[in-house]
């Protein structure tokens, strides 16, 4: 973040400082563009996650997300010179200049001064510990990365040893080879809240291309910040909350008219579909829907693949129950869409609902959940999250629990902005959906 301060302020001064207003065309504030293009990095940089070692260590993929950082911070700039009062004419000369000048500080920091200054600073101590007594691959590949800018003090197997090190606030590197879900979930939990913990579990494999972890081959290695409790945030993400479902609810209103009037054409019944959903806590609220089923549909064929998926056995390649009769043509048009989900803006309105969390459960379907699963409702559940990015269909009801715990152990306005973002793509290309 250091560099990309000092590059971001010393671009923009050396190419408004080497070219005359007159020639490209702008009446210059200097320190307030410096402020505004700082701003943006930084800003965007960090919705990116470009901030996050992890991240740092997958080469390729880091750079392509710098690339992606860089247009971003350009189009934003672009519509601040547009909309500013500083803007006169629509000579961009300076931006591009600006654009060349700052990619090549950018790029210059990412391939030779980050990995030059962690290999100089001091490294930071970390312990591993491995239950099992298997750390293999972990081990090494922190070692291979030196770059990481991690020093291992100690490798331990016992619970006994490892507290002796999370008392003097050492971050651990748990290494677990467990085949349990609920053990996992234990050796992980016993950090919570007290050291930050890099996972590295193979029972996570198949939870593929999660934009803030990185791989070890198929296997992910994931940060747990366990964060996301201040009031600070919970203040924040509810006024986001509000403002983005009055947005929502604004621009999505001429396709919320056109699903009504679809449903109302196509078959008999009311609009809306109201269900009993758990939030946050276990308290049961009524969830708005549009209606994508015939009236009357019997319950019991979700209620058995329910039970189904959670217990672990699949029927389907996609774990989701798909082909079903109950659901009318019209309905499968908005699943395919999400527009089905878009009435849920009001439940975030009441409060009911968050627009970023895990997905809220049937009742029937809590009761057939593990004491693990229950994690999930430890937050304030949502309209999108990751699951719904990174997982939908595609993964079993394990893994896809562990992403929403994932995110109840790692909330932030910026994973949140990034999850929203996401999203709309998602819903275009309707990965996993029926």
């Amino acid at each position: 973040m250091f560099f990309d301060i000092l590059f971001s302020a010393f671009s923009v001064i050396l190419v408004y400082q080497i070219f005359p207003e007159e020639v490209i065309g702008f009446i210059i504030n200097l320190p307030l563009e410096v402020f505004v293009f700082t701003f943006l990095v930084i800003a965007l940089f960090a919705y990116l996650d470009l901030y996050n070692y992890l991240v740092f260590l997958n080469r390729f993929r880091y750079i392509y997300r710098t690339t992606k950082g860089i247009v971003y911070v350009f189009i934003f700039y672009l519509i601040w010179l547009l909309i500013s009062s500083s803007m006169h004419t629509q000579d961009v000369f300076s931006v591009f200049m600006l654009l060349f000048v700052f990619s090549f500080f950018v790029y210059f920091s990412r391939i030779v001064l980050l990995p030059i200054c962690a290999l100089l600073l001091p490294k930071r101590e970390i312990v591993i510990f491995a239950p099992e007594g298997n750390c293999e691959g972990i081990e090494d590949w922190l070692k291979y990365h030196t770059i990481s800018g991690v020093k291992i003090v100690a490798i331990v197997e016992k619970k006994e040893e490892i507290e002796e090190y999370v008392k003097k606030g050492f971050p651990i590197v748990l290494s677990t080879f467990t085949g349990d879900w609920e053990e996992l979930r234990k050796y992980l939990f016993s950090f919570k809240k007290t050291v930050p913990v890099i996972l590295f579990a193979p029972l996570l494999s198949g939870i593929d291309d999660v934009d803030y972890w990185a791989y070890l081959e198929d296997i992910p290695i994931i940060y747990f910040r366990w964060s996301g409790c201040s009031k600070t945030y919970l203040f924040a993400k509810r006024l986001i909350d509000i403002i983005g479902a009055v947005f929502a609810i604004i621009i999505f209103l001429p396709f919320m008219i056109a699903g009504a009037i679809g449903i109302k054409l196509t078959s008999k019944g009311p609009i809306f579909f109201i269900q009993k959903r758990i939030r946050k806590g276990g308290k049961v609220f009524n969830m708005l829907k549009f209606r994508s089923m015939i009236v009357s549909s019997d319950e019991e064929p979700h209620k058995d693949f329910v039970k189904t998926y959670i217990n672990g056995r699949k029927e389907n390649k996609e774990f989701k129950l798909i082909n079903d009769s109950r659901v009318t043509a019209w309905g499968k048009i908005l699943r395919k869409t999400s527009i089905d989900e878009f009435p849920q803006f009001f439940n975030v309105l009441k409060g009911e609902l968050s627009l970023v969390g895990p997905r809220p459960p049937m009742e029937y379907e809590v009761a057939q959940y593990s004491n693990w699963h229950r994690e999930r409702l430890s937050v304030e559940q949502g309209v999108t999250g990751v699951w719904q990015i990174f997982g939908r269909a595609r993964l079993t009801f394990d893994k896809s629990c562990f992403l929403d715990i994932f995110y109840s152990e790692n909330r932030s306005l910026c994973l949140d902005l990034h999850l929203l973002s996401q999203t709309p793509h998602t819903i275009v290309f309707g990965k996993g959906a029926y």
